[in-house]
């Protein structure tokens, strides 16, 4: 098979191309060389037997199976088009494991994907392993270099194998300058890669798999050893490791004052933490006086993670999960568990009653204090009694967190809404624990959903119109597998401000959807209400417009995004330039001018988005507005065909009526694809099928 294909001519030159001219001196430095010599790529016949891949390799990644089907079906019908790149070694070398009885005369350092596909084809029976396999035969010297180059020919390779050859290369002693010049990159561009290197390889495998962004690489990079990388990155909650987060504590800009105030100065100094002692300062626990930002940090996450699990063992929580602050990042991690109050105990109610009544005093207290403080002429005796407001009003709030508490383990789940409810603890600015009780995690809230149905005592497709809804939508984007979750979303950021719009247009619409937000906690009884007639719009009446802004920050080129933008601004003209006069100013107006209002503000708080909630119900409310998304969103590689694979494009041009210039794109190169796709899809109005009106 491989016998047949012409040796292509692999000399120097193939490999110099466009490479700058450099001293001799450059060419080869302890054991590695960047640049081509003489008689460099000789070409031979080796037998498949001797081959395997070298360690010298830079492509890391591992080739899903699907892939080297694919390559192995192309060889066995085309031939090796292209030759392994290799490397001879000093001495054969023995494999290991089930093929410790294998010989290995060459590793191949270029070509990796081609040997796994022509080895499925030996277990295939269509070659064995005495098949004649033409190599470009190449110096040991050479090995990374020509590695590197011929895989960014190819597939591109990811940052993680980019930064593990400059790392290697540096190894066998190349000098950064030259990497830049070889690869065409700047010699900052190199540092900065080299600097990734730096980071322990625990967390690198993290990056190489996905788990650790480039922005949270380059943050921990900045500690200067494994271990500190380490331990920073443990200190911290999943919650907050964001690259600011990783930073602050690695160059030891100290930590908020809560987190202080809950571990204790006097343990974390017993845990041989460092305190730096400032006479001026106004709060012995003040952030500023830690001096190891990570152990303080540790020490809080530890004791947050033994209570929690005191929590769980005490309560019967399936879960508590712990965060330093329970803020907007935190809380989109959750949803509220659909809950009942039950009947306090005696104890309870006693309880709720004595500090109802303690809370009742304290508050004439404070209004005595303000009649008096009214009246006072003295300065210094409105100072005392400030201070006296304060404390009283410190005392108040202590109260009703007590009482919270109570009312909080009153509330309770129906059983099998139950088992999947947990809480979470974090801190309150004064470091104190805090337990928000009865959430779901966004994973498990279908479940939670069908739970709550089934508790309510009806079947769980008593709300078949909204099944029926979520089975539609199914099978549409079951057309579009292969798209990612991000682009999804992404997709139907469009979707979600031109709906927006078209329900400025039509208010009627607007206006009913706002009243069934509101009618369904209002007019029906059940823990399940919610679940079993979902709604569109944000019923805590927030825009979404600014989190789509980050989802998909080419929204601001929408014809959508300008109209909602004039529809705002025009508003925003006419109310008051202070918030405190906007209710008089409302009061005066005409129904119609309120009813125009309030139109654009039920408008700005739905959202189609992919993965919320609202998506399933904003279905119908498209169909009402009569919303066509191919008058306002329009296919080209950037939106879409350049972020899918081959296969959903000829899927969008079958759709498109362009089935026979879909079968031809297998033969094409992703760009020729894109760019003939584009072409062919322009004025069609083709939208994949998250951005299609559904029934």
């Amino acid at each position: 098979m491989s016998k047949t294909a012409t040796p292509t001519n692999r000399s120097s030159n193939s490999l110099e191309a466009d490479v700058p001219s450099a001293p001799p001196e450059t060419h080869r430095r302890a054991g590695i060389a960047l640049r081509a010599g003489e008689q460099e790529a000789v070409l031979a016949y080796l037998p498949l037997r001797g081959l395997r891949i070298d360690e010298r390799n830079v492509r890391k990644d591992s080739p899903t199976e699907a892939e080297i089907e694919e390559l192995a079906d192309l060889i066995a019908a085309q031939g090796l088009l292209q030759n392994l790149t290799v490397l001879a070694y000093d001495s054969a070398r023995r494999g290991k494991g089930k093929d410790k009885h294998r010989i290995y005369t060459h590793g191949v350092i270029a070509g990796g994907r081609r040997l796994r596909a022509l080895h499925l084809l030996v277990k295939r029976g269509h070659i064995t392993l005495d098949e004649q396999v033409l190599c470009a035969v190449v110096p040991a010297d050479r090995a990374i270099a020509v590695s590197m180059a011929e895989n960014q020919g190819q597939k591109p390779m990811s940052i993680a194998d980019t930064v593990q050859a400059f790392a290697d290369m540096v190894t066998a002693g190349a000098g950064i300058d030259d990497i830049a010049l070889c690869f065409g990159l700047t010699p900052l561009t190199v540092k900065r890669r080299l600097k990734l290197a730096t980071v322990t390889p625990k967390l690198f495998a993290l990056f190489r798999a996905g788990d650790v962004t480039m922005d949270q690489l380059m943050a921990l990079s900045l500690a200067d050893t494994h271990e500190k990388q380490e331990s920073v990155w443990e200190c911290l909650p999943v919650f907050n490791r964001s690259p600011a987060a990783l930073r602050q504590v690695i160059l030891g800009e100290g930590v908020r004052g809560h987190l202080v105030r809950f571990v204790g100065i006097q343990a974390y100094e017993a845990a041989g933490g460092h305190v730096v002692r400032d006479l001026f300062a106004d709060e012995e626990g003040s952030a500023a006086h830690i001096g190891d930002p990570e152990l303080m940090q540790r020490m809080a996450l530890d004791k947050l993670k033994t209570q929690a699990a005191e929590l769980c063992e005490k309560d019967g929580w399936p879960w508590v999960d712990v965060a330093f602050d329970y803020d907007h990042t935190v809380r989109q991690r959750y949803q509220k568990a659909p809950t009942s109050r039950r009947e306090p105990s005696a104890e309870q109610a006693h309880a709720l009653d004595e500090l109802q009544r303690a809370q009742d005093e304290i508050d004439q207290q404070v209004e005595a204090l303000y009649d008096k403080d009214d009246d006072a002429e003295d300065q210094s005796d409105q100072s005392e009694e400030g201070a006296q407001i304060e404390a009283l009003e410190a005392q108040s709030e202590a109260l009703q967190a007590r009482i919270n508490d109570i009312e909080s383990s009153l509330a309770c789940c129906a059983p099998e809404v139950a088992a999947m409810a947990g809480a979470l603890l974090s801190l309150s600015h004064a470091g104190e624990p805090v337990l928000t009780r009865h959430l779901i995690r966004q994973e498990d809230h279908r479940k939670a959903r069908d739970a709550a149905a089934r508790a309510v005592g009806g079947p769980v497709d008593v709300h078949a119109g909204s099944r029926a809804g979520e089975h539609a939508e199914d099978s549409e984007t079951a057309k579009g597998c292969g798209l990612s979750e991000m682009l999804r979303r992404q997709l139907t950021a469009h979707k979600t401000e031109a709906l927006q719009v078209a329900l400025v247009r039509k208010p009627g619409v607007a206006l009913a959807a706002l009243a069934h937000a509101m009618a369904t906690p209002l007019l029906y009884d059940g823990a399940a209400s919610r679940y079993e007639s979902p709604t569109a719009l944000g019923v805590s009446v927030q825009s979404c417009n600014w989190s789509l802004a980050q989802i998909e920050p080419t929204l601001v080129n929408d014809l959508a995004h300008q109209q909602l933008t004039e529809l705002v601004q025009a508003w925003r003209n006419k109310v008051p330039s202070e918030p405190s006069g906007l209710l008089s100013y409302l009061l005066e107006q005409p129904v119609g001018e309120l009813v125009e209002l309030l139109t654009l503000c039920a408008a700005l708080t739905a959202s189609a988005l992919h993965g919320s909630p609202q998506a399933k119900p904003a279905q119908t409310l498209a169909a009402a507005v009569e919303l066509d998304m191919a008058d306002w969103w329009v296919v080209s590689g950037e939106s879409y065909l350049g972020r899918v694979p081959k296969s959903l494009i000829a899927e969008a041009l079958t759709e498109a009526g362009e089935g026979a210039a879909a079968a031809t794109l297998a033969k094409l190169k992703k760009g020729e694809a894109v760019s003939k796709a584009e072409a062919l899809l322009s004025g069609k109005r083709w939208l994949p099928a998250a951005l299609r009106l559904q029934a």
